[in-house]
């Protein structure tokens, strides 16, 4: 589908999202969806997603911020990746346990010196385990600007130390000049894979968004079989995209005509 600019897209995770309070997710991510394009008034497509995820990390819903879930010994590691694709600019941080990764990836972007950079401090955490799935955002603006974030609390009962996808560039989120897409589903096999890189080479070829992000999905259904990733994408020309291999996967867009927002099955129109 092709909207107009400024448009931002998110999702709240692919998953199978039986017995949650479906109502009170979709109120969450209409929210975070219309707090985040009320940044395009004053700022960026920068401002625009991380307020968006910003609003889903701090909401308890999702398995990110403060919904994140716990690792083997009871404790909280947070990821969470941003990129923009109009500098390249990427930064993020792993193992967090406390705040909104978000904004501290937010902090090594701009710094500029590196990309990826771990904050973990491992004490007990008062977070409560939301058991569902990352949470992201892509944004476009009036200048161009295209900018991909992804954050997430993991897999519950991981070992501590682990890292998914969602802080890697190319795997949880990307961003370019031509395109930005956030990822969700099972960290190991998305790193496997690679698909939100993948979307940017096909798209680059001359695919259209749609269908780059659904043979990236399709390609990981082909290996691993269902249940195991979601992608959201924006590219240059407004085109919003999202497809999914699990039951669910909660997902609004905004621009300045409409908002609408889906869990199930289905396109946006």
């Amino acid at each position: 589908m092709i909207s107009s600019i400024p448009v931002i897209i998110l999702h709240g995770g692919a998953g199978y999202w039986e017995g949650k309070d479906l109502k009170e997710v979709e109120k969450a991510i209409r929210e975070a969806t219309e707090r985040g394009f009320e940044e395009f008034s004053s700022g960026s497509s920068i401002e625009a997603v991380v307020e968006a995820i910003s609003f889903m990390e701090d909401s308890g819903l999702f398995d990110a911020g403060k919904g994140s879930v716990k690792n083997s010994e009871g404790n909280v590691e947070m990821d969470a990746g941003l990129m923009d694709g109009k500098t390249m600019s990427a930064g993020s941080v792993v193992l967090l346990n406390s705040g909104n990764p978000i904004r501290e990836a937010l902090k090594v972007m701009r710094k500029g010196k590196h990309v990826i950079i771990a904050k973990g401090i491992q004490t007990k955490s008062s977070f409560h385990d939301s058991g569902e799935d990352t949470v992201g955002a892509v944004a476009l603006d009036r200048e161009g600007r295209i900018v991909a974030g992804t954050s997430t609390g993991g897999i519950s009962g991981k070992d501590p130390g682990r890292i998914g996808d969602s802080p890697i560039p190319g795997a949880g989120f990307y961003a370019t000049e031509r395109i930005g897409v956030s990822s969700t589903g099972i960290g190991e096999i998305i790193l496997k894979t690679l698909p939100a890189k993948e979307v940017d080479i096909l798209f680059s070829m001359g695919l259209t968004l749609d269908n780059a992000i659904r043979s990236s999905v399709d390609k990981v259904t082909s290996i691993f079989g269902k249940g195991n990733i979601g992608m959201i994408g924006l590219s240059k020309y407004g085109e919003v995209s999202a497809h999914f291999n699990t039951n669910g996967m909660p997902r609004c867009f905004k621009n300045s005509e409409k908002t609408q927002c889906l869990i199930y099955k289905g396109d946006f129109q």
